[in-house]
């Protein structure tokens, strides 16, 4: 709920930066460039703003109208106040060395930004399999700021235009779904339009990032379950060679000397669900590997470890590339395949926007059909619930298609398709 100013103090006039010696500015660990700035003052407390020369901070004259400590008030209650009140303005998240910002308009979210080095632009398309490792490195290289990152991807040829928007959503998104893993910290909302430090201004439904990130938190649980593990140990991959940041090789020389995930986390001063992140992101890039102490397997790539998934997995792409094609087949026989698969392909782009670590680099076969193998091999590089991804996923295509055989002025027969490819549907719906 809103915080009410107890009756009799004043509003804050003004950000000038407050006064403080030398002992404090250490106790406090600012850098010399660094100042503090009063943002707002309550009966017991008072609300400090820690800026530096780069850093412009909350709009002038803004002050906190919400103060939640997450571990009370979680996070899923914060953004659904401000989506049911239709506010404006800008949530910061805080815990220990991370912070997060949300910008948002009406209610909905427009954009987001984090101060780690996970949720970067780059490494988020990395994680989607949107670019590559290399072109990663070769796109930092060229990095000169403050130019922005993405569009030296796009400069180097990398991603086009459209695939750079579909990238910075999904950061956003990320960001915000990240947001939910945490089982402590502060969040501030400060009422009032504000306009994001960036070119970009999205409009997402936060209702819906809600739900993925409660998801998501769910199956980093699930991942930490199986770090926490005696019988898991991480290993480094000795032969991979790959160029890593300050942050990603200082876990890897970590783990080099000690395979176990909590002595680490410890021994770093990491936050296990930031830790539990860049492994996912070390594992992807092929930096290092899980494996079983008793028998020195390599595990699955995996959080459920089930040795079985590569059938189960297979066997339900296979079953939706079999369904896509039954019914894109009457669409093609009535206008030929190309018109037919040109649309499904926009489709299925338009989903990898939403799905980019299931469907980037997927495409459309002959039939017109989905082609398996890349759906397959990318499935199985998710960290978890991977089947009921792939049937989410998949069955945009599925219901695009119904809906064309349903108003296509030259299928005359559409329910009679549909009830042909009910059994197979049925067997795939969630």
């Amino acid at each position: 709920m809103p915080m009410p100013r107890p009756t009799g103090t004043p509003p804050v006039p003004t950000l000038e930066p407050v006064p403080i010696d030398s002992a404090i500015r250490s106790a406090l660990g600012l850098g010399s460039s660094e100042t503090l700035h009063l943002r707002d003052r309550g009966t017991h407390t008072l609300l400090l703003e820690r800026r530096d020369g780069s850093h412009a901070g909350i709009a002038a004259g803004g002050v906190a109208a919400l103060r939640a400590e997450i571990d009370r008030f979680p996070l899923a209650d914060v953004f659904a106040w401000l989506e049911s009140s239709g506010r404006s303005g800008l949530l910061r998240f805080g815990h220990r060395d991370h912070e997060k910002v949300v910008y948002l308009h009406r209610g909905e979210v427009v954009f987001a930004s984090s101060n780690q080095m996970v949720d970067r632009l780059g490494e988020c398309l990395l994680r989607a399999g949107v670019i590559s490792l290399e072109q990663l490195r070769d796109a930092e290289r060229c990095f000169q700021p403050p130019a922005r990152f993405g569009k030296v991807l796009v400069e180097r040829g990398f991603l086009t235009p459209r695939e750079l928007w579909n990238g910075v959503k999904y950061q956003v998104e990320e960001i915000v779904r990240s947001l939910f893993a945490y089982s402590a910290g502060t969040a501030h909302f400060f009422d009032g339009d504000v306009q994001p430090d960036n070119v970009v201004r999205l409009a997402l439904p936060t209702r819906r990032l809600v739900e993925e990130g409660v998801q998501r938190a769910e199956e980093l649980r699930k991942f930490l379950t199986v770090l926490d593990s005696p019988r898991v140990l991480l290993a480094v991959v000795r032969d991979s060679h790959i160029p890593l940041a300050r942050s990603e090789r200082r876990l890897v020389d970590a783990i080099a000397d000690e395979p176990r995930f909590a002595p680490i986390c410890e021994g770093l001063g990491l936050e296990r669900e930031a830790a539990a992140r860049s492994i996912q992101l070390l594992r992807l890039v092929g930096a290092i590997k899980l494996i079983r102490s008793d028998h020195d397997a390599e595990l699955p790539g995996s959080a459920d470890l089930d040795a079985g998934a590569v059938d189960r997995i297979r066997e339900t792409v296979e079953r939706f590339a079999k369904l896509i094609g039954i019914l894109a087949g009457p669409l093609a026989a009535a206008e030929g395949e190309a018109p037919v698969a040109e649309r499904l392909g926009r489709t299925l782009e338009e989903a990898a926007g939403r799905y980019p670590e299931l469907l980037a680099g997927a495409s459309i076969g002959p039939g017109p059909s989905l082609l398996v193998e890349p759906v397959v091999q990318r499935a199985l590089r998710l960290t978890s619930e991977r089947e009921e991804q792939v049937s989410t996923a998949l069955l945009e295509l599925v219901s695009y298609l119904e809906f064309e055989l349903k108003n296509h002025p030259q299928i005359h027969d559409a329910d009679a398709i549909l009830s042909s490819a009910a059994p197979l549907r049925s067997g795939i719906s969630l």
